[in-house]
């Protein structure tokens, strides 16, 4: 009787794992459409937003009749963007030449930013570090060179996590950026660090900071003066120059780094996104529940213009005023004439900056409202980096044929992206503790 027994239950787990790798087979497979499900209705609910557009126009002028109609399909994509015509040229970040575990210890990283020359990667976590790493000496021989690279990291303590980070850059009549990176935390204070390229522990350090009322969304500096802005939940942008910045490795601080705030931007919600362009001439933002970008023209006091996400009007300066998307993330390209835009809703949109002309429409990943999109340009202009909710990869989009080329495959959802504007260089930071850098397959 036992024997029989025995049998039985030998039996039923034969069988109770023949139906479980059924179910397992039959989830990916589920896993799959839903993907592309998700990908369908994105491009549907794009459709919609066009065709919205195009009954707006029409009530707006009866008389105006068929031309309407064309003009509003062209608000969606505008095919005049020339300097997309050409296809990319199979150059981009794709090989993960870099891993560097644990960067923050028990802690995921929330975000990462590269130096202007590439060598200096910082990561922020939720420990409240910002970590400063010069991530090429894992390139080295041998198993212990990534461990060597996070254990020789510079720990610069912050009082709160760190959501996101960015280094000065080169700006104009300077050979070299400012040796400075800008952190800004969920207390809503963000610091300026010095950052020496040597990691020595005396010379990085917090030399200024400023407070938020509410967390920090975002940083960016200009690439042509010493100005650094930061986006805040609360509603503002404030926009700071910095001046002086002492000499850490001659022994004495010489003179006093000094910060001014010089201007301070209020809005009736949380400032989702923030990017310079124009050289730096422009500051562009996207607020919550608006349905367009804002630019401040830097050279003309301040000037305020918007231009709808919905694309260009039909008739005069009209617009739609309804998006059914937030803009989680802008990113203007290398030469500064247009702008990524990764949107909650699994769409991203490439505008001609300061024009309301989108020139592509990238599909194919998964973002609602409760994700953290992301987005970086390759170094060409011809690429494009973005995050997918739920899946551990980066998608790479060509932005001439606005489809999808390849996936990076990772080991956990990745949070924060980005690329180098001079080399095929990308950073990233995931939830499995990591961060990476992707280069060039040669």
């Amino acid at each position: 009787m036992d024997l029989l027994a025995d049998i039985g239950q030998e039996d039923q787990l034969t069988s109770a794992r023949e139906e479980n790798r059924v179910l397992l087979a039959k989830v990916k497979e589920l896993t799959v459409r839903v993907h592309e499900l998700n990908a369908t209705n994105a491009a549907l609910l794009a459709e919609v937003e066009m065709y919205r557009a195009e009954f707006v126009s029409s009530k707006s002028s009866a008389g105006i009749g068929s031309y309407i109609g064309e003009e509003s399909k062209e608000a969606l994509v505008d095919d005049g963007a020339d300097d997309f015509v050409t296809a990319g040229n199979g150059i981009y970040a794709s090989d993960p030449a870099v891993t560097l575990p644990k960067m923050h210890g028990i802690s995921n990283p929330l975000c990462c930013s590269l130096h202007p020359n590439d060598t200096l990667m910082a990561t922020g976590g939720a420990d409240g570090n910002l970590i400063l790493c010069q991530w090429g000496v894992a390139l080295a021989p041998g198993d212990e060179s990534s461990k060597k690279a996070v254990d020789d990291s510079i720990k610069v303590a912050c009082g709160a996590p760190v959501i996101c980070s960015a280094f000065a850059q080169v700006t104009k009549g300077r050979g070299s950026p400012l040796p400075l990176v800008a952190a800004g935390c969920m207390d809503g204070s963000v610091s300026i660090i010095h950052c020496g390229l040597d990691l020595e522990d005396s010379a990085n350090r917090v030399l200024y900071s400023f407070k938020h009322e509410k967390y920090v969304k975002t940083i960016c500096w200009s690439p042509s003066e010493q100005l650094v802005a930061s986006a805040s939940a609360d509603g503002t942008i404030k926009l700071h120059r910095v001046g002086n910045v002492p000499n850490m490795f001659d022994g004495s601080d010489g003179d006093e780094f000094s910060s001014e705030l010089i201007q301070s931007f209020h809005f009736d919600g949380p400032v989702e996104a923030m990017c310079f362009v124009d050289e730096g001439n422009s500051l562009c933002c996207y607020v919550r529940e608006t349905s367009y970008l804002t630019y401040f023209d830097l050279k003309e006091e301040y000037k305020q213009s918007k231009y709808s996400l919905n694309g260009k009007p039909a008739i005069g300066d009209r617009f739609d005023d309804h998006v059914s998307f937030s803009v989680l993330s802008l990113q203007p390209c290398p030469t500064g004439k247009y702008v990524a835009a990764a949107t909650d809703a699994a769409r991203n949109i490439i505008m001609e900056a300061k024009t309301d002309r989108i020139v592509r429409n990238l599909y194919g990943h998964n973002n609602d409202g409760f994700s953290n999109p992301k987005i970086a340009w390759s170094s060409s202009g011809q690429y494009i980096y973005g995050n997918s909710q739920n899946e551990n990869c980066v998608c790479v989009w060509d932005v001439a044929s606005a489809s999808m080329v390849k996936r990076l495959e990772g080991d956990a959802f990745v949070r924060d992206i980005y690329s180098s504007s001079t080399t095929d260089t990308v950073a990233t930071v995931s939830f499995d503790k990591t961060a990476k850098v992707w280069l060039n397959e040669m």
